[in-house]
């Protein structure tokens, strides 16, 4: 039976409530209290790691993202401490999968090409596992982003007729050369050191496709702030 994207993410969200307050959460919860750089509220297992990352939850975005680095960075240290990190990403894959609208390019079915995104957003987590990025949650969806930008124009290309409906051949089209934003995200970081909520406005607004007003949500400051914010980094990474 085919699912779409919103069963998807469900079946995925059913999952991760088997897992989160079991044995193995508590134990790897342990795990990462071990490895933490910063203090953060009190924790039992990974369920509440996830909450706390959550927007609205008792982290800023600094300490937010000061967490979910720690997260990256114990990944190798227990099994479950990567599909944790997948959990709290998955807003931001699901706007990722929609500023690539969904691979309607190949003709892929929406909830196909979000099982896709999954898949390769946890090849990338255990690919840089037990790294240290400050900026890991948009490292991790930038490479995400333009990984599967790649795959899509190779597809592209390979998917198409060899020939004119003459029989005369088409010529070759070189796969699509993945775009500036692609850096964009270590510009960022070497520019926003001290800049958290410019970095999160101009990554989610130029990355991501989300509106200032999704992002409020995400950052607990008003949309009028974050654009402020993203255009004064968008200045200072043009001067």
């Amino acid at each position: 039976m085919e699912h779409t994207p919103t069963q998807q993410l469900d079946l995925i969200r059913a999952e991760w409530r088997s897992l989160r307050r079991s044995k193995a959460s508590r134990e790897a919860a342990d795990v990462l209290r071990s490895r933490l750089r910063k203090p953060v509220p009190h924790f039992g297992d990974l369920g509440d790691v996830v909450e706390l990352l959550e927007p609205g939850g008792r982290l800023d975005a600094v300490g937010r993202a000061h967490l979910v680095a720690d997260l990256l960075e114990a990944c190798p240290d227990h099994p479950l401490l990567p599909r944790a990190l997948l959990q709290t990403l998955l807003p931001g894959i699901v706007a990722v999968a929609r500023r690539l609208r969904w691979g309607d390019r190949i003709g892929d079915e929406p909830a196909v090409f979000l099982g896709d995104l999954i898949t390769l957003a946890f090849e990338v987590i255990t690919e840089w596992a037990g790294q240290h990025r400050p900026y890991a949650a948009p490292d991790i969806l930038n490479a995400l982003r333009c990984r599967m930008r790649r795959r899509l124009a190779n597809e592209a290309t390979t998917t198409m007729p060899l020939e004119h409906p003459d029989g005369s051949p088409i010529d070759p089209v070189a796969p699509e050369t993945p775009d500036s934003l692609c850096s964009v995200e270590q510009q960022v970081r070497e520019a926003a050191a001290d800049d958290p909520l410019g970095a999160a406005a101009l990554l989610g607004r130029e990355l991501y496709g989300m509106t200032y007003d999704e992002l409020a949500v995400l950052m607990d400051a008003s949309p009028r702030r974050l654009a402020a914010a993203g255009k004064a980094l968008a200045r200072r990474i043009s001067q």
